[in-house]
């Protein structure tokens, strides 16, 4: 069981409270991008382009594109070349590992695909409606860029995962994982052909691709999220009692674990950075975000951020960041080396943030907010940067 080590901040703690007034006033800038009436439900960052996906209340994808990664995002250009117009309105949206495919789930059960080609923009899409009722999430596999999984409740009010292969020399091909649950909470890709799914039952079903019923089940009380911590290889999941666990993918049986104070909403896991430990966030109920060192044996409480439940964490890509999401929708940007909140924003009555998205370079920021604007939170000192580079350029 880890132990709990002294808080990084306090009220009284004079140099953190120093560090939080100069990082937390000049480091994030806000823009803004007005896409007409349609509203943004989702949005995705290219993995290695300056390229933000936008899926739209009107069933379509408008791209925002930039000169570079450091380029502002005012500055991006909209490219609607990338249409294809689908059925229903946009639910969800996510790139493959390798950027060459875009697939969204509509609200009317619908699976669409687009093949990203950045040189020639020939776009082939395939688009099938597998689903009965609204398609939650869509999920590519890491280790086969033509995998991905997508959840939506069907026939019955049962759960359904629906594994699509999107490769371009076959007919789309889908297979349905049974699942035999009323709700799916979260669900996770751990192998090339294995994934792990968190039920309302309080079970972590491993499924492999190929078979229609799950493989093993894993015993997880209130489980809610589910991730896969690639650095230590073990499947990470949190829950509504207060605890997380992580898990041994190939023992099927628990291999560490702390107990908090509090009901757990959301998880995120980043790997081993030079010198330094494991990290595993997660959300609890009361507001507090937790760090846990999982190499070290030790976790730690980050208060004082938020004032309700926190829904969603989401390291950066290259660790230096923690973005947290409240009930509230306030969302706060920790630095991950002294855990000090560097930028914190309240979202405006009129809009519903949703999703969390980080560029690649771990600079940008985006937020869907069912409204007709994506949010994108840029550091400051690079957008400054970025703008005195092309002001020498042109002078």
């Amino acid at each position: 069981m880890a132990k709990e080590s002294e808080n990084c901040w306090t009220d009284d703690d004079d140099d953190c409270e120093r560090d939080f007034r100069k990082t937390g006033q000049t480091c994030y800038k806000e823009e803004r991008l007005s896409d007409g009436e349609e509203k943004v439900f989702d949005c995705a960052f290219h993995p290695s382009q300056p390229v933000l996906a936008c899926g739209l209340s009107s069933g379509s994808i408008r791209l925002f594109r930039g000169h570079d990664e450091d380029a502002p995002f005012a500055r991006w250009t909209p490219d609607d070349r990338f249409r294809v117009d689908a059925s229903s309105h946009i639910h969800c949206l996510a790139w493959n590992v390798d950027g060459t495919r875009l697939a969204a789930g509509c609200f009317d059960g619908t699976v669409v695909v687009w093949h990203y080609n950045n040189s020639d923009i020939s776009l082939i899409p395939f688009q099938a409606k597998e689903h009965n009722l609204a398609v939650f999430a869509v999920i590519w596999n890491r280790w086969n860029r033509n995998l991905f999984a997508s959840r939506s409740r069907d026939e019955g009010e049962l759960q359904r995962i629906l594994i699509w292969n999107s490769d371009l020399d076959d007919l789309y091909d889908c297979e349905c994982l049974e699942l035999g649950t009323k709700f799916v909470w979260d669900f996770e890709w751990i192998s090339s052909t294995r994934l792990a799914v968190s039920t309302y039952e309080g079970s972590i079903l491993i499924c492999d691709t190929g078979t229609d019923v799950p493989i093993s089940r894993l015993f997880h009380p209130g489980v809610f999220n589910v991730r896969w911590h690639f650095a230590l290889q073990y499947i990470v999941s949190c829950s509504t009692d207060g605890s997380i666990k992580v898990w041994s993918k190939k023992r099927h049986k628990d291999v560490g674990n702390i107990q908090l104070d509090n009901r757990i909403y959301c998880v995120d896991c980043h790997g081993i950075r030079s010198g330094e430990a494991a990290l595993i966030a997660s959300g609890l109920e009361d507001g507090t975000v937790v760090i846990w060192h999982v190499t070290e044996n030790r976790f730690q409480t980050l208060n004082g951020g938020h004032s309700d439940a926190v829904t969603r964490v989401s390291f950066s890509p290259d660790g230096q960041y923690l973005a947290s999401l409240d009930n509230e929708e306030k969302l706060i940007i920790w630095s991950t080396k002294n855990w000090v909140i560097i930028f914190q924003h309240i979202k405006s009555i009129s809009e519903d943030w949703s999703h969390v998205r980080w560029n690649p370079t771990s600079n940008k920021l985006a937020i869907s907010t069912n409204s007709s604007q994506v949010h994108v939170f840029e550091l400051e000192d690079e957008f400054e940067d970025c703008i005195d580079s092309s002001e020498d350029q042109t002078s």
